[in-house]
């Protein structure tokens, strides 16, 4: 992972110089697709979308959720709520990433582990993490646990917004009810009124 931090950094500035101030670009995307402030908030966006319209809202900040806060990073968020705002946040979160992900390695306590994947590209075709009963592993685990009744809803920041999980159980190891809240349908149900200008 350190490696590949070493070759991606670089790779941000260079993306930054080629395209950041290429008047090119910024013609085609400052002052086009812009969601005001009010109509980010009112249309439930949440992620880029949200933080490129005027909203300083991350839920890693808001939820308070597994470790993000012993980690030293910002939400990065910009008021255009145009595509080039929505652009500038893309490319400042990875950046926020790099800071994440540096501090998150110096967490990582030392000693032996086992990288199984290496182990099977270095046995080659004949290592039994090829065999048929391996490929398919994901999708025979049995559930190990039951989900206790009632209504439950967790979510989470992803790359793009809000991912949501609802569920309702009966204390069986099934659920009764599962919704998953993908960011894109809020994120993408604006796109007629964006484009015609809020």
């Amino acid at each position: 992972m350190r490696r590949f931090l070493q070759l991606f950094d670089p790779k941000v500035d260079e993306y930054e110089r080629l395209i950041t101030d290429n008047p090119i670009f910024r013609r085609r995307v400052e002052g086009i697709g812009v969601i005001p402030r009010e109509a980010a908030i009112n249309w439930g966006l949440s992620g880029p979308m949200l933080r490129g319209s005027g909203v300083n809202w991350d839920l890693r900040k808001v939820d308070h959720y597994e470790c993000y806060d012993d980690f030293d990073w910002e939400a990065q968020w910009e008021t255009g709520g145009d595509c080039f705002a929505r652009y500038l946040v893309r490319i400042r979160e990875m950046r926020e990433s790099v800071k994440i992900i540096r501090q998150a390695l110096k967490g990582i306590p030392g000693g032996p582990y086992e990288n199984l994947e290496a182990k099977r590209l270095a046995e080659g075709k004949k290592s039994q993490w090829n065999e048929f009963e391996y490929q398919y592993v994901a999708k025979k685990v049995p559930p190990t646990f039951k989900i206790p009744a009632g209504e439950h809803y967790v979510r989470l920041e992803s790359g793009k917004g809000e991912l949501g999980i609802f569920i309702i159980g009966n204390d069986s190891v099934f659920p009764w009810r599962w919704k998953i809240r993908a960011a894109d349908f809020n994120n993408f149900a604006n796109f007629a009124s964006a484009s015609a200008g809020g």
